[in-house]
């Protein structure tokens, strides 16, 4: 297989696994309330689940070197979601539902990092500035995904919500044959190599107020679909919410990556900070689920840029024998402990005090984060 046809099944797959996220996080949640749970449940079952991929992600990472393929492990993660998906949809006990989504993201959560790492040795050292049009894919699939799946979800009903998923499934399955495999996996991530990352001081600070920054983002993540639901949004709204948030990334991904490298990174997380603290304050004052969809296009200078600045300092950081941990260690506390903070606290917060008030809450976080981020960044600079 020639290497741009290995680069153009990789901007689909790229597109077609962004777009389960599409599918799940904006109506997996309308489903489980649609099925019985309540808010704290569906907040815990959404928030918990993510911690896994502490795990998941270095140990399929490790199978992947051993066995010297990506293309097999990711055909047999697509096959085990699809069995795993049976409990998720056809089972109303929260204890069963649970466990089989942390299961589900056991199994799925890896495919994204083993996605990216067949990209960027498929690209080579010589065109790795080039990963981010390929990453480009990923917002586009999630975004195009959120808008149609809305419409179609209204039509055969929320209920039936797994045949959308199934034919994505299959559709990555399907892609995945075509796929050239490559034999050089990168070096597994050693516990040596984890304590040195955690030993430096400067990285672990940096990790705590991201961690601060991102428990309100995913408690938005978790509980946005309930909130516009009690404004009334329709599965069209609900849809175009996720896509504008996920078009929004597009600009800031492709224009601002090495734009950010001019400026200190606390500088840059403290202005993050203070972008979310406004855009969480909109949210809790408006009443209006279409200026709520509306405001959505902030995700871009909120979560794109966050990303940015995040992912580069976490490289700089680390040595380069260590960047893997470096970035496994952020994901993990981003949207692994972030996830299970973020949505579990979200989720009490709305059932006691309402969608409103969590948002208002929200805001007061992200003040406070800004406020230690811009404390520390001139301590540090002084």
């Amino acid at each position: 297989m020639s290497n741009k046809r290995q680069m153009r099944f990789l901007k689909a797959l790229t597109l077609l696994n962004a777009s389960h996220k599409g599918l799940i996080l904006p109506f997996l949640p309308l489903f489980l309330s649609f099925r019985g749970f309540s808010s704290v449940e569906i907040g815990t079952i959404l928030g918990i689940a993510p911690m896994v991929s502490i795990v998941a992600q270095p140990f399929f990472g490790y199978i992947s070197d051993k066995y010297k393929t990506i293309k097999g492990l990711l055909l047999f993660l697509y096959f085990a979601v699809i069995a795993v998906s049976f409990s998720i949809f056809f089972n109303t006990s929260f204890f069963i539902v649970f466990i089989s989504f942390i299961a589900f993201h056991f199994v799925m959560s890896p495919a994204g990092p083993l996605l990216d790492s067949m990209a960027i040795k498929s690209l080579g050292a010589k065109k790795r500035d080039q990963y981010g049009k390929i990453r480009l894919w990923g917002s586009v699939g999630f975004a195009l995904t959120a808008v149609v799946s809305g419409p179609i979800l209204g039509w055969i009903g929320i209920h039936n919500i797994y045949i959308l998923f199934w034919i994505l499934i299959l559709l990555l399955v399907s892609l995945t044959l075509f796929l050239k495999d490559n034999n050089h996996s990168a070096d597994p991530v050693s516990l040596q190599g984890v304590k040195e990352v955690l030993t430096n001081k400067g990285f672990m600070l940096f990790l705590f107020l991201c961690f601060l920054v991102m428990i309100p983002h995913r408690m938005n993540d978790t509980m946005l679909v309930l909130h516009l639901e009690d404004l009334g949004a329709t599965t069209f709204l609900v849809g175009a919410a996720w896509a504008l948030a996920a078009f929004s990334e597009v600009p800031v991904f492709y224009f601002l990556t090495q734009k950010i490298l001019k400026f200190h990174h606390l500088f840059l997380l403290g202005i993050v900070a203070m972008f979310f603290t406004i855009r969480w304050l909109l949210y809790g004052f408006i009443e209006s689920a279409e200026w709520i969809v509306f405001f959505q296009i902030s995700q871009g200078l909120t979560f794109g840029l966050f990303w940015l600045v995040a992912l580069q300092t976490a490289v700089s950081f680390v040595p380069n024998h260590l960047r893997s941990t470096g970035q496994a260690l952020l994901m993990s506390t981003c949207f692994g402990l972030g996830g299970a903070v973020g949505g579990t606290t979200g989720g009490a917060i709305l059932d006691n005090f309402g969608s409103q008030t969590m948002y208002q809450l929200m805001a007061a976080m992200t003040f406070l984060a800004m406020i230690g981020i811009f404390t520390t960044y001139k301590l540090r600079k002084t």
